[in-house]
């Protein structure tokens, strides 16, 4: 089990993180979202032990995790901004995680190269940016970590790759039960894999839950009434965001797809059904709840 407890961390006048707490247990994948700067790296680099919070805590299994060798054996961070020795090679790259990495896996490292079509001996600085990204991807899994930290690990890989990428998640995850956190802005990616997921702003987490509560704490309706949905019904259901076409009106409501179906079946509508909304919608409803970009 990984876990923030009331983490806060500043950098000079602007507070990153503001007693931000996560629990997650073995087996996991968590999709960790937020706007632009809300905190995600900062919030995956004090899981790592990278940095240290100015309160608060991050654990592994009951340990706190900053200065702690055996912990960070176990946590691998893949950085946003891939970095590798000058020169190396991914065979290079693979004997010096063994120097520090108990749980290297040189069979492992090659089985995966070879899955992501990586030469393993030509200098990893002459690759793209999409294929340094597919590098880290297969060291870090080299390693059995029990927690894997991705941030923007979607970014730079080709639909091909990305699929891939998920389904040796998915593997990994059913053999040794690893914990996953994906931080980006991939969101349909995420809404495909993770169990649950997180809505990072301004440094709090404002919305958390397993992915299918999230997803229905919004639905999408479209209706065609002879008259007007009475204003109570509109406050009761948080009508927003409609759009009129004749008599066909679309909006979304911050209320159960179930809900609003049988509270507006009610009003006998000529046509009435709910649409499902993605992630990405959800997320865009909760930022603008949050007063993001208004």
């Amino acid at each position: 089990m990984i876990k923030a407890d009331q983490i806060t961390k500043t950098f000079g006048q602007t507070r990153a993180l503001d007693r931000v707490s996560l629990t997650l247990e073995e087996g996991h994948i968590f999709g960790l979202i937020g706007s632009n700067g809300a905190g995600k790296s900062t919030l995956l680099r004090l899981l790592a032990g990278i940095l240290k919070p100015d309160s608060g805590c991050a654990a592994l299994d009951g340990q706190t995790v900053f200065e702690n060798e055996k912990a960070k054996q176990q946590i691998c961070y893949i950085s946003d901004e891939p970095t590798f020795l000058t020169g190396a090679t991914i065979t290079d790259m693979g004997r010096f995680q063994s120097a520090y990495y108990e749980r290297q896996d040189g069979r492992r490292l090659r089985e995966l190269c070879d899955r992501f079509q990586l030469p393993m001996n030509e200098r990893i600085a002459g690759f793209s940016k999409g294929t340094q990204k597919r590098v880290q991807i297969c060291l870090a899994l080299s390693r059995h970590p029990e927690v894997l930290l991705c941030d923007e690990t979607f970014d730079g890989l080709d639909p091909v790759m990305r699929e891939l990428f998920k389904r040796v998640l998915g593997e990994t995850l059913l053999d040794e039960h690893m914990i996953t956190i994906l931080a980006g802005h991939s969101l349909q990616e995420m809404e495909n894999i993770c169990d649950s997921v997180g809505f990072l702003h301004n440094g709090n987490l404002v919305s958390s839950g397993d992915m299918e509560h999230v997803l229905e704490r919004y639905c999408k309706i479209q209706i065609v009434m002879e008259q007007e949905i009475p204003e109570e019904i509109r406050k009761e259901m948080q009508i927003h965001s409609e759009k009129r076409q004749g008599k066909l009106s679309v909006f979304t409501a911050k209320c159960r797809e179930e809900t609003a179906i049988e509270r507006l079946s009610a009003l006998e509508p000529v046509y009435l059904e709910g649409i499902p909304l993605s992630l990405e919608e959800v997320f865009i409803l909760e930022m603008e709840e949050q007063g993001y970009a208004e």
